[in-house]
């Protein structure tokens, strides 16, 4: 199947497909339905709870995919025959947001002719002015490839406020890709050095970020396993593509393949998926019975200014709590190193419970950045403290446990990944003050 005749037709699938759904949603379940909901199909809700409410209208688009999965999986092997490359490449059709570049890059990838795969790649076009060797390749792919990418993803943090799959999912997958097709444009290349061709434009955008003050230096390394592993799956297909093609591919290939990225930051923006509430529960036990406990718990002395490594990165960090008040309607002053969090008492059972929302609260972190305070727009709005509470459960003994629980949002995507760093984080900044509770109570 040609590239054109794929195109077109896949198209149209996806389309029916989509407007179907809306259909069923709509009439049938009074409920929007949007593109990006196959990305994120349930929104904020949790999990668990959608197959117990929703299951009937999950059960009734899955069987209704059925056959459109089986079209889509035989156009894709077709074309996949048709440009020369493997069959494999065909599992890129399930993951997301990756399956819509890999749709992108199928359509555009000229069908293989008969004399390319059988002996020295071409080296007329645009190819002659990449480099023969390897270092001259590598670098041509770094500085051709980096630059845009660099580009694509200050335009998404900026223009598009895009924290999520399209930054670091989609954008990351095509550097990889386009990076070793121009490596491996004028000779084959080994798969190993193809994968350190990979990450480099990520190394590159990481650089540009930090020496333009953009970004500081902890936020980076956060996001490099996740743009690193879709960078190597990148590198990995680019691979094979390459291996496949001798002959190289039209520089509009390369091109277009980054046209798909702010195209799908755009449809993730218009989404406005809602992030899930998530919570993080610590604890400790003291020796001391909860009656002691509960006065360092409403209000915390000053906590000395030792800290983990973690907290000494510019993640923001508790120092005291101070409280207003007495009982329901009292406001409590949590002080961090970049501000104070206010907590206004909602459950005040003396000496169990006390639970409170969050009703301001200030930066999560302070950038680690050679050029003083940055304000990236990842600090406004995108983790959320929602409430919390701390617990005291009488032990054996006359001693308490300590329980810490935070209830929050992170509007970073992928959640799962982002979500793994916040509770971390929201872990250790739970033991230095449960930690300090325990010093003061058994002195």
């Amino acid at each position: 199947m040609g590239r054109w005749a794929y195109f077109w037709q896949g198209f149209l699938l996806m389309a029916l497909k989509y407007n179907l759904d809306r259909a069923i949603a709509w009439w049938e379940f009074h409920r929007s339905w949007h593109f990006w909901n196959y990305v994120v199909p349930h929104g904020s809700t949790p999990l668990a709870s959608v197959f117990q409410e929703e299951w009937r209208f999950y059960l009734i688009l899955l069987l209704i995919s059925v056959p459109f999965l089986a079209v889509g999986i035989w156009l894709t092997l077709r074309r996949l025959r048709d440009a020369g490359l493997s069959p494999v490449l065909c599992l890129l059709f399930f993951i997301p947001v990756i399956n819509v570049v890999f749709f992108v890059l199928l359509s555009l990838i000229p069908s293989r002719t008969a004399d390319e795969g059988k002996g020295v790649p071409a080296s007329g076009g645009w190819g002659r002015f990449i480099p023969d060797s390897a270092l001259g390749s590598a670098l041509a792919s770094t500085f051709l490839v980096g630059p845009v990418g660099f580009g694509l993803a200050l335009a998404g943090t900026t223009l598009f406020h895009d924290y999520g799959w399209g930054l670091f999912v989609g954008l990351p997958f095509a550097m990889g890709l386009a990076a070793v097709l121009i490596y491996a444009w004028r000779r084959p290349r080994s798969l190993a050095s193809s994968l350190g061709v990979a990450l480099l434009p990520i190394v590159f955008i990481g650089i540009c970020f930090f020496a333009s003050a953009v970004e500081g230096l902890v936020c980076l390394l956060m996001a490099l396993p996740i743009g690193g592993v879709l960078a190597l799956l990148g590198g990995l297909v680019g691979s094979a593509i390459a291996r496949a093609r001798l002959a190289g591919l039209p520089p509009g290939t390369v091109v277009l393949l980054f046209v798909s990225i702010p195209f799908l930051m755009g449809m993730e923006r218009q989404a406005d998926v809602k992030p899930p509430l998530l919570s993080i529960a610590s604890s400790v036990v003291i020796d001391a019975p909860p009656e002691k406990v509960w006065p360092n718990l409403i209000a915390c002395s000053p906590i000395p200014p030792e800290r983990e490594w973690i907290l000494r990165t510019g993640i923001a960090y508790p120092t005291r709590a101070v409280i207003v008040g007495h009982g329901v309607g009292a406001v409590r002053h949590c002080i961090f190193s970049t501000g104070e969090f206010v907590e206004p008492i909602e459950v005040w059972d003396e000496p169990r419970l006390l639970r409170f929302s969050v009703t301001a609260q200030p930066e999560p972190m302070e950038e680690l950045s050679p050029y003083g305070h940055i304000d990236t727009p990842h600090l406004h709005g995108y983790f959320l403290s929602r409430e919390g509470e701390l617990r005291l459960v009488p032990l054996p003994g006359g001693k308490t446990r300590l329980e810490g629980t935070t209830w929050y949002t992170n509007n970073a995507w992928p959640n799962a990944y982002w979500c793994v760093w916040s509770d971390f984080l929201i872990h250790h900044i739970h033991l230095r003050v449960l930690n300090h509770i325990k010093a003061v109570s058994e002195s």
